[in-house]
């Protein structure tokens, strides 16, 4: 199958057309929620500690959201196949409406982080599903208008996440951040109800029978992927090199191992390819993990070294931040508007040098104490982000066949969530081998440190992302060389 160009695209493929208006505006409403829910709960933390203590376990109110998404995430694409989307997402719903409840109302921390798991399980699935439907939903000549969309949500959830977080609380309190929740779930839910395809694409009757056979063969797997989630989520709560450097590679190597089992087994949870690198798909999810996990230095220091470095207030540091997603916002609808699947290649290769070139330009404002190049960095690296994303998910949403399908669909949002987690981890061990970061310190970064060091780990990560850079243009032979085969057949 190949991945046809967007150009010349008929009037009456609109996204907002009657036959495609609830698919288009259930997508929106699912993304969404899950950017500006990333965006409040960021905002209250502060009020919520101030309320309800436990200054020492704030990390689990995100680390917990975090490693129950990635675990939904990672289980939504079999659960399509094996029951189509409505129950998966009725699930989901229920999850997240029930994980609102609890963490809004709740008394204690304690309750708070178990909403959050809630949450996260259910937003995770969520996202999951929301990009898996894309396929189903849209035709492959209209999909570029998608992602161009759903950048633009992430964009103005970026905009609007740090006020509204900040109404809500001077209207109420921190708790309506969550509670909120309620009515667009019960929204979504139904839009998403009118949307979904109705019928669910099932395994093989033999596959089946294999798997009824063998519940053992599944709890394993999913006590490795619990595992694994847990071990490269929880790096973020250590601060001495040697426990994170252990515990990332253990980590990896669970994960490893789940991945091999994985593809022997008859109903798998992930994309056969997935991480072979001599395929296509194998590929193309290696690059998505590894610009995700180079580009998390951004997500773990540049708001703080804003604040630090430039004595920026938490929002002006926060939109400085956003720039990044604006400029995604922007490219990405530049992107989806290339006039040909040349030009389209071309900005998919072009893609990860810009965003090494904002890691690049981080480091270098920073050695020049400069804050208006500190901005422009974030604008170059969104706009990395922008032009190549679209089009690498796209390529391989639409180039997965059978089963794949629905797991590449599913997986690649979760493959980037991972990517962060473990790269913020790799991020804070090199923060501790540089000095950045003392160990065992109160303060995050001191503006003396980001002076001596804080460069340097941009440099590092710059570096890093020229891995994913190269590998592009390989992945770029293979699309080419894929869809002269289809297009001779």
């Amino acid at each position: 199958m190949s991945v046809s160009s967007p150009a010349h695209v008929p009037a009456n493929n609109s996204l907002f057309a009657p036959e495609r208006l609830t698919g288009t505006l259930a997508l929106m409403l699912g993304v969404g929620s899950h950017a500006i829910n990333g965006f409040v709960t960021t905002a209250v933390l502060p009020d919520i500690i101030r309320d309800l203590g436990g200054q020492d376990r704030a990390f689990w109110v995100f680390s917990s959201f975090e490693m129950m998404a990635i675990l939904a995430g990672c289980l939504t694409g079999a659960a399509k196949v094996r029951f189509g989307a409505r129950h998966p997402f009725l699930l989901a719903s229920f999850l997240l409406a029930s994980g609102s409840v609890l963490a809004g109302l709740s008394v204690s921390l304690e309750g708070l982080i178990a909403g959050r798991a809630l949450q996260g399980f259910g937003e995770g699935m969520i996202i999951a599903l929301c990009y898996s439907l894309i396929p189903d939903l849209f035709p492959s000549n209209i999909a570029p208008r998608v992602f161009a969309m759903l950048a633009a949500v992430w964009a103005v959830a970026a905009g609007i996440g740090p006020v509204s977080a900040g109404i809500l609380s001077e209207l109420w309190s921190w708790r309506a951040a969550f509670l909120i929740n309620i009515p667009l779930v019960l929204l979504l839910f139904v839009l998403m109800n009118s949307a979904l395809p109705a019928s669910a694409v099932r395994p093989a009757p033999s596959s089946v029978s294999k798997v009824r056979k063998s519940p053992v063969r599944l709890l394993v797997r999913l006590g490795l992927l619990a595992a694994s989630i847990f071990l490269l989520t929880v790096i973020g709560e250590l601060h001495t090199a040697l426990p994170l450097a252990l515990t990332i590679m253990a980590g990896l190597a669970t994960a490893a191992i789940l991945l091999t089992y994985d593809a022997a087994s008859p109903q798998r949870l992930f994309p056969r390819d997935a991480f072979r690198a001599h395929t296509l798909i194998g590929l193309g999810t290696w690059i998505v993990f590894l610009i995700s996990a180079a580009a998390a230095v951004r997500a773990v220091f540049v708001t703080t070294v804003g604040q630090v470095y430039w004595a920026l207030s938490v929002t002006q540091a926060s939109y400085v931040a956003a720039g990044l997603a604006f400029s995604w916002s922007t490219f990405a609808f530049i992107s989806s508007r290339a006039p040909s699947r040349q030009c389209e290649l071309t900005y998919l290769t072009i893609g990860p040098f810009l965003i090494a070139g904002g890691l690049t330009l981080t480091a270098v404002a920073i050695t020049t104490a400069s804050l208006p190049l500190f901005a422009l960095a974030a604008v170059v690296a969104g706009a990395g982000h922008g032009l190549c994303n679209q089009i690498l998910m796209r390529s391989l949403m639409y180039t997965a066949e059978g089963e794949d399908h629905n797991l590449v669909s599913s997986i690649l949002p979760t493959i980037s969530s991972a990517g962060i987690a473990i790269g913020g981890g790799l991020t804070g061990l090199i923060a501790i081998v540089t000095g950045l970061v003392a160990p065992g310190s109160e303060e995050l970064l001191t503006r003396e440190a980001v002076a001596r060091s804080g460069a340097s780990i941009f440099y590092i990560n710059a570096g890093l992302t020229l891995v994913p850079a190269l590998a592009m243009l390989v992945l770029r032979q293979r699309l080419i060389a894929r869809e002269s085969v289809a297009s001779e057949e």
